[in-house]
C-alpha cells in the first residue's frame, strides 16, 4: 500500500498556521503553483477541502485541524531529528498550539499567556476555540485540540487531568443596588440574577442550579447569557446581581462601579483544570506548554485575595 508523502504535512501545518497559500510559498522560498499543488495533493490524501473560504479569508477545516494537532509533535520530532538534535527548544519551535476554553478562562489566562510565548517561544502560534457545550470534550478525544482548560465535572478515559485552582463564586451588582449595603441570603432570593448557563450536562451551570435548589432557591431569571463577559454592563443599568469567579468580579469592580459580595450561601465553587489526550503525555513540546500554562497560572494576581486554592 503506497504511503502519503509526509512532506505534505509540512505544508498542512504552514496551511493551518497562515492560511494562505502566498504566505506559506513565501515562508518556504517556493512558487505559489507549488504549494497549490501540495494543497491539491493534502485534498486528496484527507479527502477534505482542507481550507475553506468564510468571510473573506481562508479558514482550516475541522479535520484538517484534527489532522494538524495530531500530528504536530510528531512533525516537529521530524524537524529536530533533521537538525541534528532532540532536544525541544521553545525559542525554535513553530507549532500552533491550540486550547479549547470559556470567555472567563480566556480572560484570566490569555493575556499572561500570550507574553509568555511572545518572549520564550515567538515562532509559535495560539489557537483559542471557544467552549463548545454541544461537544464539550470531545474535540480535544478527538485530538483536534491540544488540550481544555476549564471546570469539567467528568472527563472522558482517554484524557488526563490536573488541577489548576480552585475559586469561590461570589455576587456582584451595582453599588446603588437596593441590597448593595448587606446582601443576604433572603436577598439573593428575591432578587433576579442574571444567568450565565450551559446546555451540557456536567457543566459548573448545572452544578450551580443543583446547589441552589438544594437551599430552596428555583431561579427563573429574566436574562440568560452564555458569557460572564457580557453580565457587567447589565447589572450596570438593573438591579439583576450575577454571581460570577472571584477573580473575573474582582476585576469588573476596580474597572466599573460595582460591588461585590461573598455568597451568604454555600455554593460549589469553580474547579478549573487542564484536560488533554493520554497520546500528549510524552510529547515534550505538549508538555512544555502545558507546563507552562501551570506556571502562568501560579504566578497570576488576579487569583490571589479571590480565596484560590490549589
Amino acid at each position: 500500500m503506497p504511503y502519503p508523502d509526509l512532506n505534505l504535512l509540512v505544508y498542512l501545518h504552514l496551511l493551518v498556521k497562515h492560511g494562505s497559500v502566498t504566505k506559506v510559498a513565501q515562508e518556504l522560498n517556493v512558487s505559489q503553483p507549488g504549494v497549490s499543488a501540495a494543497l491539491r495533493r493534502l485534498r486528496a490524501v484527507l479527502q477534505d477541502p482542507v481550507l475553506v473560504r468564510t468571510g473573506g479569508r481562508m479558514v482550516p477545516t475541522a479535520k484538517a485541524l484534527a489532522v494538524h494537532a495530531q500530528s504536530a509533535g510528531t512533525l516537529e520530532l521530524w524537524e529536530r531529528l533533521g537538525e541534528g538534535s532532540l532536544s525541544f527548544d521553545p525559542a525554535r519551535t513553530t507549532r500552533v498550539y491550540s486550547v479549547l476554553a470559556s470567555d472567563y478562562i480566556q480572560f484570566l489566562l490569555l493575556p499572561s499567556l500570550a507574553a509568555a510565548l511572545a518572549r520564550e517561544a515567538p515562532l509559535a502560534g495560539l489557537r483559542v476555540i471557544p467552549s463548545n457545550p454541544y461537544r464539550r470534550l470531545q474535540m480535544v478525544v478527538e485530538r483536534e485540540v491540544d488540550l481544555a482548560i476549564g471546570y469539567y465535572h467528568e472527563a472522558p478515559e482517554e484524557l488526563r487531568a490536573r488541577r489548576l485552582f480552585v475559586e469561590p463564586m461570589v455576587c456582584v451588582m451595582r453599588r446603588e443596588h437596593p441590597a448593595a449595603r448587606s446582601f443576604s441570603a433572603e436577598a439573593l432570593a428575591r432578587h433576579a440574577h442574571v444567568g450565565i448557563t450551559s446546555v451540557s450536562q456536567g457543566s459548573y451551570s448545572a452544578a450551580l442550579e443543583e446547589a441552589l435548589a438544594g437551599h430552596g432557591i428555583q431561579r427563573q431569571p429574566p436574562l440568560t447569557v452564555p458569557s460572564y463577559l457580557a453580565v457587567p454592563q447589565i447589572l450596570l443599568q438593573t438591579d439583576y446581581f450575577a454571581l460570577l469567579p472571584a477573580s473575573v468580579a474582582a476585576a469588573f469592580a476596580r474597572q466599573l462601579p460595582l460591588c461585590v459580595h461573598a455568597s451568604p450561601l454555600a455554593l460549589p465553587p469553580l474547579d478549573v483544570s487542564i484536560l488533554y489526550h493520554n497520546a500528549s503525555q510524552g510529547d515534550e513540546s505538549h508538555q512544555w506548554f502545558r507546563e507552562k500554562v501551570v506556571e502562568i497560572v501560579a504566578g497570576l494576581e488576579a487569583l490571589r485575595g479571590a480565596g484560590l486554592k490549589t
